[in-house]
């Protein structure tokens, strides 16, 4: 009885799900760059891959595909797995430098167990979880600690099991002999072996991470670069497989079936995405492995037709898609240090928006041509431009403003259209910050509002008042039918315009969000904390 009630104090003190409860556990997706393999265990269906900074992995052993990732979307508390294992009971569990969690649908509604519940000592994690018929068993350099298999409650601690314990695998502590395993394997998609360590098909050398048998006798390796193996008994293969993006730090998503992603340099290697949303891939350019591409952060993507360009500081790099060649172009706007914030394709130039004001390039050569709109907007900050009706939208640190491709005049927001007469106009003219647009309006974004544009009625109207969005700065904006999502630095807003109804999201795993992106059901975020979508309807 005194047992039945300690447990149900410490299961309401430790229980943490989904952000809310009306969401399902894959409602929020969070997508990262992972680091190295430290651990793998096996269920029914998936293999559990725990990684260094991306949680863990789900990869579908029978249809050999990635499926959406455990992380702190799903309700863990840290994206850094030190070990994961599936026991024979269907509970999942998860260790990270906070302690450790468990769940008992392997998705969602996890139990968490502070590292200080478990008395362990500072600088000391678990590195490897097992179990035994009635425990689970939880591995750390020195001691064992043994817990209740449903509950969690540590039942002792120990310098060795005194049970039989099966485990799932952990970070490899000390250098192992592998040559009489790799001798007998070839391995696939140019990768290579010196018997020791693997040789990555670029010629770098990539140390074994953790190594593991399941059930059919498969041996499977994770590596230090997030890459992992799946052995083949039958034909002595070992297969590579990887799921990671080139950055946490997401700046700018351009793509349609497909993303391009792009952000600030990170403490691991950098480089640029391209994510697969329906099938679940990722192919990374790293600059570090890439000839002509300059190692720099990405602010903003545009993609041509046979070209993908990425703006970043000082510098403009260009994806030939047929060539499969990267090129890095000079980038001087206003005579000063600038990077890329914004980028629109008009006709047959790309026009630029920075800190320094308007650059319009040429796409064939990469060369700026003059123009009257680059000496009107020079050192003046640009925050976004949009096309709608052949009139380029310039938001600015000065106020919002519209270039007439076919009058080749520029003119205040104000001289165009009609007005709504019940439209209030902001009270601060200056930054514009963002706009989005459909094929019925556009939105801009201000401080004091955000004003909608209708193009069959070319009329100004009120879309937004700013006590939705608590009159903050907005960052981006996505736009469908009559919904709008809105991204300051507190959160995102949804918002339906017509039954004026809001919903705020400010959860921590969500970061700051860099850019907004609608397909389909699902919302696609660029944030501080990696690529996340949300399922909104």
């Amino acid at each position: 009885m005194i047992r039945r009630t300690i447990t149900a104090i410490l299961l309401v003190g430790l229980a943490l799900g989904q952000p809310e409860l009306r969401f399902h556990p894959f409602d929020w997706v969070q997508y990262r760059q992972t680091g190295k393999v430290n651990s793998i265990s096996f269920g029914d269906r998936y293999a559990y891959i725990g990684t260094q900074s991306g949680g863990v992995l789900r990869f579908n052993r029978y249809s050999e595909r990635f499926e959406a990732p455990i992380t702190r979307a799903q309700g863990l508390r840290s994206n850094t797995i030190t070990a994961v294992h599936r026991s024979s009971n269907g509970i999942l569990w998860a260790a990270s430098p906070l302690g450790v969690e468990f769940s008992f649908t392997e998705e969602g509604d996890w139990r968490f167990i502070d590292r200080y519940q478990l008395n362990l000592p500072l600088g000391i994690f678990v590195e490897r979880i097992g179990e035994s018929d009635n425990n689970v068993w939880l591995d750390t350099p020195g001691l064992i600690y043994k817990l209740d298999a449903i509950t969690g409650i540590v039942v002792g601690i120990m310098p060795n099991p005194d049970e039989a314990v099966t485990w799932s695998s952990g970070l490899i502590r000390f250098r192992q002999d592998l040559s009489d395993l790799f001798i007998d394997y070839s391995f696939m998609d140019g990768w290579m072996t010196d018997l020791q360590s693997l040789i990555h098909p670029d010629g770098r050398q990539m140390n074994v991470t953790t190594l593991i048998k399941n059930n059919f006798n498969e041996v499977w390796i994770g590596t230090e670069d997030g890459t992992f193996f799946r052995g083949d008994n039958t034909m002595k293969t070992f297969t590579p497989f990887r799921f990671s993006l080139a950055g946490n730090d997401i700046q700018a998503i351009r793509g349609n079936d497909s993303f391009w992603l792009g952000g600030r340099l990170g403490h691991y290697q950098s480089g640029i995405s391209y994510f697969d949303i329906d099938r679940h891939i990722a192919d990374e350019y790293l600059f570090s492995e890439v000839i002509n591409m300059d190692q720099t952060s990405i602010f903003s993507i545009i993609e041509l037709k046979k070209e993908v360009w990425f703006g970043s500081e000082d510098a403009l790099l260009v994806y030939e898609k047929k060539k499969d060649l990267w090129r890095t172009y000079g980038l001087q706007i206003g005579g000063r240090k600038s990077w890329a914030n914004t980028m629109l394709k008009v006709e047959d130039h790309v026009w630029i928006g920075s800190p320094n004001g308007i650059s319009i390039l040429k796409i064939d050569d990469k060369k700026p041509i003059n123009s009257k709109v680059e000496k009107y907007f020079r050192n003046i900050f640009i925050y976004d431009l949009a096309l709608a009706q052949n009139q380029v939208w310039i938001g600015t640190e000065t106020g919002l403003f519209l270039y007439d491709i076919e009058k080749d005049i520029i003119r205040n927001y104000r001289q165009y259209g009609y007005e709504n007469k019940d439209v209030i106009f902001p009270i601060r003219i200056t930054e514009f910050t963002a706009f989005t647009e459909d094929s019925n309006q556009i939105l801009a974004a201000n401080r004091t509002g955000v004003l909608a544009f209708n193009f069959r009625e070319r009329e100004w109207s009120n879309a937004v008042n700013p006590s939705i969005f608590g009159g903050l700065e907005i960052r981006a904006m996505a736009l469908k039918k009559n919904t709008v999502f809105i991204a300051t630095e507190n959160g995102i807003i949804q918002y339906d315009m017509k039954k004026n109804l809001a919903d705020m999201f400010n959860y921590s795993f969500i970061g700051q969000v860099n850019d907004m992106y609608i397909k389909g059901r699902r919302l696609w975020l660029g944030t501080s904390e990696g690529l996340i979508s949300y399922r909104y309807k």
